[in-house]
């Protein structure tokens, strides 16, 4: 049996935009979990047997709106705090890209990365004996693109 090809935690890296002209992207640290959903809204039609009436019938689903969102995990690290409140407190989305190192096919572009606008939201949390924990939601406020992207330098 031949191994799939996989990649460590430490491979996918998550970057938020600062809103500037040129925008700047900052690497955010000190999640322990990264998660990216796709979901669609559907609707489904049955579509009945013209020649035979009395057949069970076939359902077809058709695709209204396809939205995405993503969430991270982990400790609250000091130095990603400043980022994560400007993205928190301001009203515009912000731009996001999730980066999933040497997971692309091409040579000159390695990397796999997803992009898009996102209103960030989050919740930090700590107890006794632990380290202060932060949770972040990026609802997605349009289209996310998937492409492969040359390597970090």
């Amino acid at each position: 049996m031949a191994q799939p090809t996989v990649l460590s935690f430490g491979k996918g890296l998550v970057y938020f935009g600062d809103g500037e002209s040129p925008e700047v992207f900052a690497k955010i640290c000190g999640f322990n979990s990264i998660e990216l959903q796709i979901e669609k809204d559907t609707n489904d039609v049955t579509i009945p047997d013209c020649d035979d009436s009395d057949a069970p019938a076939w359902r077809s689903t058709d695709v209204l709106n396809i939205a995405w969102n993503a969430t991270f995990e982990g400790i609250m690290a000091k130095e990603a705090e400043p980022l994560l409140w400007a993205a928190i407190n301001r009203a515009e989305a912000t731009n996001i890209r999730i980066r999933l190192i040497g997971f692309a096919t091409g040579s000159g572009t390695p990397d796999l990365q997803f992009s898009g606008a996102a209103h960030i939201a989050g919740s930090i949390s700590g107890e006794r004996g632990s380290k202060w924990q932060i949770s972040v939601t990026a609802t997605g406020d349009g289209a996310l693109t998937r492409a492969a992207v040359a390597a970090l330098s």
